[in-house]
């Protein structure tokens, strides 16, 4: 119920902000990020040449697959998402080449089930199934490269705070019931994770 709340004022929060920079905004970009390689999403700024709010949903990569050996099935599952936004601020260094600079705050959701499907006579399955919620902020420092005034290639690193909450539930042969057990935690820095990659059309 908690994190309900904390999701709800982070969607509140969004939109006042969306309302805001759209009754100012002189300049509008629209496009993809990239992190890792594998997880995408897509970006959209609004404001000035000077300072834009910018909103991002970055869709954490969902994976399945499974293993069959003679009498076990292993299989797992994992499914999430995040969304941002925040402020940035920008520098003409030279001509086309851009410095900015800025702040997000950040909301993401992750699910994961793993099943261990035992045929021989032990009948020995297993699941174990676990959902976190992650609260965070980020800072921006990264660069924009303009090609032909509408065409923008950006690089940005996120050092980043977050705190994680959730619960996993167990369910196998060494328990007489189910285990459900709490999850909390932080974590800071810089990972993988933290560059981000973008290819933005701006008008």
């Amino acid at each position: 119920m908690k994190m309900k709340k904390l999701l709800l004022i982070f969607i509140t929060l969004t939109m006042s902000a969306m309302v805001i920079a759209q009754e100012k905004s002189k300049q509008k970009e629209v496009g993809l990020v990239f992190s890792s390689l594998d997880n995408f999403g897509l970006t959209y700024k609004t404001g000035s040449e000077k300072s834009l709010w910018r909103f991002n949903t970055l869709f954490i990569s969902g994976s399945s697959f499974k293993e069959t050996a003679d009498s076990l099935d292993y299989e797992q599952s994992n499914k999430g998402f995040g969304l941002k936004f925040g402020k940035e601020y920008r520098k003409v260094i030279i001509e086309k080449f851009e410095f900015r600079y800025g702040a997000d705050i950040s909301f993401s959701y992750n699910q994961s089930k793993n099943i261990v499907d035992d045929k021989s006579i032990s009948d020995r399955d297993r699941t174990i199934e676990q959902t976190i919620y992650s609260p965070g902020i980020n800072l921006v420092i990264g660069f924009n490269y303009v090609f032909k005034e509408h065409l923008v290639v950006g690089a940005e690193l996120l050092p980043n705070f977050s705190y994680s909450t959730g619960k996993s539930k167990e369910t196998g042969y060494t328990y007489n019931n189910d285990v459900e057990r709490n999850i909390s935690g932080f974590s800071y820095g810089l990972s993988n994770t933290s560059a981000l990659l973008s290819l933005s059309y701006r008008f």
